[in-house]
């Protein structure tokens, strides 16, 4: 058995941590911990076999996958894909079948033929059809609360059906209950890995249309043809339990028949993994300095699994504002940021440089961009003395005011780095609808983000930020080099991979090594703890805090 609290040292910052998550909480929260503490001496005693432990930050609104896109943990579990993505022994990443046995593509690289699986059926034991998955693309385009339809517009008649013109979209013909074909308005070559993001999760055309509005709010009105089904679900406490209808994939052996999600502030989240009343500890859960400690005592070392995330932080620059219109000045702030310390000092270190837009595990992924942005501060401060005005012209990085500390205290460390290379910069902070209003309409001089990949495929990164000027305007970016923008679109649609893949690396060094159209900072590691249950655990493959449940491998006297 691990030792839980090592020293008298941990155990005090524990109780301080624990006595700052407890004091102030409103009453709703109050409620909530009291139960989760309740549950925590409960949850050692139900330690039942097969039966895994977790822990959320925070509760979700919804299971409804085409109104979120926030909390893809029980899409993953309750719901299958035509396609999933799966991690390799290597660490490398494979396509793999999900709902669809087989499948073709049009020589024109439009149509694509769909094999369903005969042995796939929702969790009320009714069979999944051709018809479900044509209802579920159709609805993610005529839903008018959808926040997915980038994930359908693609498909041939996609914009009649969101203009609300017709409820019937051109682009799909089902074929039989097992066999339908989809049909592109123009080639796609991340059609096929699109397939297998969370978003795309097929629904239940005859439950969905009988719940109509209250689908996804309730256990009861919800319904998926993965390994899980839901059987509780409350702003404190999810519980999951075994599909009796799913049939195993060649690849697959499921230790976990039911899985227990509760809702806890950090401390309590780091309390009760040391008491043994959690299985997995997502280090992001707990508070920093706890998750230092998670990250790097030796004492962890053999039960801690570091995984690579598929993300670039970055710092986006809106290219029409002064200074920032200024190319030289641009290239300054990209200079003077140092991004190593930034690292260091908020991630303990857990991360990697990225040079460009596309992260380490993404396909498109090039060593040749890599390597060559330097931290030159000297440089910097002699591009802006090139321009005069740079100095009185005020720098404004936008903050999200609801961010956590560590993502406030990363601008703050660029804005000192930009000040001592000559820049007049502030920090502005902004409430989150106030800021994401000015970012959409193109208005934010500059702030951070940070994109982790939905789908394994250069496009999810290079087409989201600069595919049109509809979309460098929504990210406040104002990139407006039509030649760029008509490459990236077209890219898009080669079919030739080697070729389109040099393109995509092309294109990268134009926009962020030629026009430093933003800053890309680093990608960071995933941490996560096994417990003392756990025989072996691999993270989703893009190193989201969202998991399989079929990737927790139970001990076998867990089991």
């Amino acid at each position: 058995m691990r030792k839980r609290i090592r020293s008298l040292t941990a155990v005090m910052t524990a109780l301080i941590i624990i006595c700052a998550g407890l004091c102030g909480c409103g009453a709703r929260e109050d409620a909530g911990q009291e139960k989760a503490e309740t549950g925590a001496s409960a949850a050692a005693e139900e330690a039942e076999g097969g039966l895994v432990r977790l822990a959320l930050s925070s509760s979700i609104d919804t299971m409804d996958v085409h109104k979120n896109t926030e909390d893809y943990m029980l899409p993953l579990n309750i719901y299958e894909r035509l396609f999933d993505i799966r991690v390799n022994p290597d660490g490398s990443t494979r396509l793999a079948n999900g709902l669809a046995e087989s499948w073709s593509v049009s020589e024109d690289g439009r149509t694509y033929h769909f094999t369903l699986r005969d042995d796939a059926f929702f969790s009320d034991g009714t069979p999944v059809k051709a018809s479900d998955v044509a209802f579920t693309f159709t609805r993610m385009l005529a839903l008018p609360e959808s926040v997915q339809t980038d994930f359908a517009d693609m498909i041939l008649g996609a914009r009649a059906v969101m203009d609300g013109e017709t409820d019937t979209l051109e682009g799909i013909r089902v074929l039989d209950d097992h066999t339908l074909e989809i049909t592109l308005s123009e080639p796609y070559a991340g059609y096929i890995s699109q397939l297998a993001t969370p978003s795309c999760s097929i629904m239940s055309e005859k439950f969905v249309r009988e719940a109509g509005d209250a689908y996804g709010d309730t256990a009861e009105t919800v319904l998926g043809s993965g390994p899980y089904m839901v059987t509780e679900f409350s702003d404190s406490e999810i519980t999951l339990e075994r599909n009796p209808y799913y049939h195993c994939h060649e690849d697959e052996e499921l230790t976990v028949s039911r899985a227990r999600f509760l809702v806890l502030a950090p401390a309590l989240i780091d309390r009760m993994f040391r008491e043994g009343n959690l299985d997995l500890l997502d280090v992001n859960r707990v508070n920093p300095e706890v998750a230092k400690d998670y990250s790097q005592d030796p004492e962890w070392q053999e039960d801690r699994i570091a995984f690579s995330r598929v993300e670039v932080q970055y710092l986006m620059l809106n290219v029409e504002e002064p200074p920032l219109n200024d190319v030289r000045i641009r290239k300054a702030v990209q200079m003077a940021i140092d991004r190593q310390e930034i690292l260091e000092e908020l991630y303990n270190g857990r991360g990697r440089l990225v040079d460009g837009i596309f992260p380490r595990g993404l396909i498109g992924y090039s060593e040749d961009n890599q390597g060559w942005l330097a931290y030159d501060p000297e440089e910097a401060r002699r591009l802006i003395s090139q321009v005069p005005e740079a100095g009185t012209v005020r720098l404004e990085l936008a903050a999200n005011s609801e961010s956590e500390i560590r993502t406030l205290r990363m601008l703050e460390m660029v804005r000192e780095d930009l000040s001592e290379a000559g820049l007049n910069v502030s920090v502005v902070s902004y409430d989150e609808d106030s800021r994401m209003y000015l970012r959409k309409a193109g208005r934010l001089t500059a702030y951070n983000g940070e994109w982790s990949a939905d789908f394994n495929d250069p496009d999810n990164f290079i087409y989201t930020f600069f595919g049109s000027r509809a979309k460098t305007k929504d990210r406040s970016g104002n990139f407006s080099d039509e030649e760029v923008i008509s490459r990236i679109a077209a890219a898009r649609t080669m079919q030739d991979q080697e070729k389109r893949l040099a393109e995509y690396a092309d294109l990268e060094r134009i926009l962020i090594r030629d026009q430093a159209v933003w800053v890309p900072l680093f990608s960071t590691d995933h941490i996560f703890i096994l417990g003392d249950r756990v025989e072996s655990f691999t993270p989703f493959w893009a190193g989201w805090g969202s998991l399989y449940l079929k990737d927790i491998v139970l001990k076998p006297e867990a089991r």
